[in-house]
């Protein structure tokens, strides 16, 4: 059965759209848990590494925690690639937890 608009069969149609459904709700996934992960990762690392006391450091390190989550839910959505974004998630996560453990000893 074909579409009369588009010449193109219903299946596949259908297939494009929910493919293209799938792509947003993962990128939202990513955009909500992965960006709270990196932002929470961010503001550790931070309020480390600040030459500042360590109260100044964390109060800092919270208020930019809005303008890091901010950024990584735009960069979510500005990468074409899905296992780009993902892979690159990962990396920038495992990287920040590996300088938090040897920051912390």
């Amino acid at each position: 059965m074909f579409d009369q608009r588009t010449s193109m069969p219903l299946s596949s149609y259908f297939a494009y759209f929910t493919a293209y459904r799938l792509n947003v709700v993962a990128r939202f996934a990513m955009a909500i848990f992965g960006g709270y992960a990196l932002t929470a990762l961010s503001i550790s690392l931070m309020s480390l590494l600040l030459p500042v006391s360590k109260v100044n450091a964390v109060l800092f390190s919270v208020c930019l925690s809005v303008l890091i989550h901010c950024l990584i839910f735009i960069a979510v959505f500005a990468i074409k690639s899905l296992r780009f974004l993902c892979g690159g998630f990962l990396l920038l996560a495992t990287l920040q937890f590996m300088l938090l453990l040897i920051l912390r000893g």
